[in-house]
């Protein structure tokens, strides 16, 4: 849970209002703020911070926008956790409305492009001109990319079937039983500090993908807590997971990685101007993505809203808003740890070096950490809402116990959590490995 660091007054109570030093009445030290003159938090080689005016506290400045647009976002995001706060009672569900009705509308215009530029580059083909090839290329080639299909399963990610994991999905199987979701039916493990609940294959098989970094450095029922909301969005309406808007987005994210402009120094003059059609190509293909995002970005983030209190019911708050101040306070050293120090770790060695950089983290940094995600920038073209609103609306929840504990199917807890954790770590040592063959490569691109 975020704490919060006294006040300067109840910080120095022992001493009389006439014996505290004003800023203006000491000399300036270099571990003073600069903005107030108020003692400054260090603990190299992390940065130094102001816990009285957040000196320094954002890192990286979010970029300049117009300042109307920046109150707009601040008020819609705002207004919808206000909204869903008020609503309880609505079950959290996503409203049919003009917003879904669009959304649904664009996304079988997008299912309809990939037919209509099949017969369109048909037509061009039967044409037999030599101006008509090129565009005839171009439009089948589209319709190739615009078909529909599936999501695949995810890229350098380890599958990690019932029978090789028992106890884990006896609790994937728990959690849904307490909050009406479907089995799992497949479990993928990967190196991302991530998870994430989707569906992939013509059959749509039910995924649950846990990111091995994210789920070491979480406690048991922290890891219940995650389990249960992503498995939440199985259930909750969010329209990003169902066959017609997913597929969609899907085919138009894959359209848009195709156009995205490439070409780097060296690439030479016909490189770039190949580059550059296909990033014109691509521009009314961000600008739908991007339509559809912000229609969707209420359902989406009350989809959120909705999967925190599941999770709240069948973890506990507790373990909720520990898990979701985790995701602020310890995944973003996990994912530096990744980026920085895989290449120089041994495999054998990486997740256990791993956790150890992410418990050293000290409690004034993870403050800071906390703060700046407070004084984040609100966008309303995100799936989340902030982070700390929803540990506001997990806080005013009323499950203070959670109906499964993370060891609850085994016995004696200790048990429980070494059973799952050998179950992940059969494939842990080939997604380090995975992690590592992608750092590699990484130095060389």
């Amino acid at each position: 849970m975020t704490h919060h660091p006294q006040s300067p007054h109840h910080a120095q109570s022992p001493q009389s209002p006439q014996n505290v030093p004003r800023s203006s009445d000491r000399p300036q030290s270099d571990f003073d703020c600069p903005q107030c003159a108020q003692p400054l938090k260090t603990e190299p080689p992390y940065p130094q911070w102001c816990p009285s005016c957040d000196w320094n506290v954002v890192r990286t400045p979010a970029p300049a926008k117009k300042a109307r647009f920046a109150r707009l976002s601040e008020r819609l995001v705002h207004g919808l956790h206000e909204d869903v706060v008020r609503s309880r009672t609505d079950g959290g569900g996503t409203s049919v409305g003009a917003a879904r009705v669009a959304t649904y509308a664009l996304a079988f215009l997008v299912h309809l492009l990939a037919p209509a530029f099949l017969a369109l580059g048909g037509y061009l083909v039967t044409r037999w001109t030599l101006f008509a090839i090129l565009p005839a290329l171009v439009a089948l080639d589209l319709a190739w990319l615009l078909r529909p299909r599936p999501a695949p399963f995810p890229r350098d990610a380890e599958p990690l079937t019932r029978e090789a994991a028992p106890n884990l999905y006896a609790l994937l199987d728990r959690i849904g039983d307490e909050i009406g979701a479907p089995r799992t039916d497949l479990v993928a493990v990967s190196g991302s500090v991530n998870a994430s609940f989707r569906t992939y294959g013509w059959r749509r098989r039910r995924l649950v993908e846990i990111g091995y970094p994210l789920w070491i450095i979480l406690t048991p029922q922290e890891r219940v807590a995650l389990l249960a909301h992503e498995m939440a969005h199985s259930r909750n309406g969010d329209g990003r997971h169902g066959l017609v808007v997913g597929s969609a987005l899907y085919s138009l994210g894959v359209l848009r990685d195709v156009t995205r402009f490439g070409w780097e120094p060296g690439d030479g003059v016909s490189r770039w101007f190949a580059e550059s059609l296909l990033a014109v190509v691509g521009l009314p293909v961000r600008g739908l993505i991007a339509v559809m995002e912000l229609l969707l970005y209420r359902s989406s983030q009350r989809a959120e809203y909705r999967a925190d209190e599941l999770a709240a019911q069948v973890a506990g708050v507790p373990a909720m808003n520990s898990c979701l101040d985790s995701l602020v306070t310890r995944a973003d050293p996990a994912v530096r740890f990744l980026d920085t120090s895989v290449t120089v770790t041994k495999t054998d060695e990486l997740w256990t070096a791993l956790r150890a950089a992410v418990d050293t983290l000290p409690d004034s940094e993870r403050e800071r950490r906390r703060r700046a995600a407070r004084l984040g920038e609100l966008r309303v073209d995100q799936t989340h809402p902030p982070t700390y609103l929803r540990m506001e609306w997990v806080a005013s929840l009323p499950y203070s116990e959670g109906r499964v504990r993370a060891a609850g199917l085994t016995g004696a807890e200790s048990e429980g959590v070494e059973l799952m954790d050998g179950e992940l770590g059969t494939v842990a040592r080939r997604v380090a490995h995975a992690v590592k063959e992608d750092a590699r490569s990484a130095l060389y691109h």
